[in-house]
């Protein structure tokens, strides 16, 4: 068994209830699937992805960020870097970090090479991650 599947697994045995378990199966399915993070983050989130990605992606084991800030790094992207913005709307106005497209200008970060995510679905892949890749 693959190493990110007995990570999964493990996570979700610790659920004490069949909701936890499958909305931790719904994170991990973004993350594969609708979001390909593992594109660049890596399938077992150790920023290890493909060859074709636009660069090293951190190590999610490794980060130092609370649920908050990786719900507000996954919506609106790192500006200047390769990170996309998950939120469709991210820039519009200046909900992410306090800062509008015209004021980033070309920093603006790229729109994902998959597609948006709604903030739910965001919320479940922060979840995914924080249980079964940060720490781990």
């Amino acid at each position: 068994m693959p190493a990110r599947q007995a990570i999964a697994l493990a996570a979700l045995l610790l659920c004490a209830d069949l909701a936890c378990a499958q909305y931790l199966s719904f994170g991990q399915r973004l993350y594969q699937d609708k979001a390909d993070c593992q594109f660049c983050h890596g399938p077992d989130g150790d920023g290890h992805g493909d060859p074709r990605s636009p660069g090293k992606a951190p190590n999610l084991h490794q980060t130092a960020l609370n649920r908050e800030q990786l719900i507000e790094v996954i919506a609106c992207g790192r500006p200047a870097t390769e990170m996309p913005h998950f939120d469709k709307y991210a820039y519009e106005d200046k909900a992410c970090y306090g800062l509008s497209a015209g004021e980033l200008g070309k920093d603006v970060p790229p729109d994902p090479h998959s597609t948006p995510l709604t903030k739910r679905e965001i919320e479940a892949v922060v979840d995914y991650i924080l249980a079964t890749l940060v720490g781990k």
